[in-house]
Order: C-alpha cells, then structure tokens, then sequence
C-alpha cells in the first residue's frame, strides 16, 4: 500500500513539474529560428577570372524540370531560369555566384568523377492561383539534377 501511494505522489510530483515547465513566462522561452533561405550580396564579391567561369558557362538542368544557363558577355556574368529574364550575377566563392538584384544564388559543383550538381535558391514572384487567391512571393531552393 505504502508502495501504491508513493507511486501515485511521485506521478503527481512529475505531472506539476511538466506543467509549470509549460508556463514559463515568455522572457524565459528561447525561439530557434528554422533554416531560412537568404540571397545576400557581398559587400566585396570574388573576383573570378573570365577562364574560371568558362567551366560553369551552359545550361543546367533543375529537379523542378526547368534549366539555369550560364553565360559571359564581355567581363559581365549573367543567369537565366528558362525562358525568365537574365540576372547580372557574381562570384561569392570559387563554384558560388549572385546575382545582384537579390533574386538568385546558385552553387555548382564539378565533381572528380566528372558528374556535375549543385543548388540554385530563387526568388518566386507571388502568383495568381486559379481559387482567386493570391500566393506570396517566396524564396526556394532547387537542386541540380545530376549529369
């Protein structure tokens, strides 16, 4: 019996510690943000020399079946999702670039065994949906499909 009534006041203990845990005012809660997708452009961007771009410069395909191409005129890079207009990119990091209207990011990576992969984070512009409803413009990040 002494037994049964010491497990009952040990369940209440627990059960009113885990409550009190839960009321914590909030100066004593901590929020931990989510990983957030950001497109920054660096106050110093790399320099990257014409024939170190040459290797990026083509069209890739994206995992959403869409491409990114990549291409120089004159000095100046530039990016292009599809049929969407270009961005006046630069780099970030030896495989990394921007573009600098905040709109892109995209890292490739040319592998040792010769396949090619990487990401592109994106600015989604807010679309119309067919409900009426109107879809906020977003940030989104899209794999490279492996080649």
């Amino acid at each position: 019996m002494k037994t049964i009534i010491l497990g009952t006041l040990l369940c209440l203990a627990a059960a009113s510690t885990a409550a009190i845990a839960q009321t914590l005012p909030p100066e004593h809660t901590v929020t931990v943000p989510g990983n957030t997708l950001r497109i920054d452009v660096p106050e110093h961007p790399r320099y990257m020399m014409r024939q170190d771009f040459k290797k990026f410069v083509g069209v890739y395909d994206l995992s959403n079946g869409d491409t990114l191409e990549l291409r120089l005129a004159g000095a100046e890079k530039y990016a292009r999702i599809g049929k969407q207009e270009e961005h006046r990119i630069v780099a970030t990091d030896r495989n990394a670039f921007v573009a600098l209207d905040r709109q892109m990011k995209v890292r490739i990576n040319h592998n040792d065994d010769g396949s090619v992969d990487g990401e592109l984070v994106m600015v989604v512009p807010s679309q119309k949906v067919s409900g009426g409803d109107i879809v906020p413009s977003h940030v989104q990040n899209i794999g490279l499909a492996s080649r």
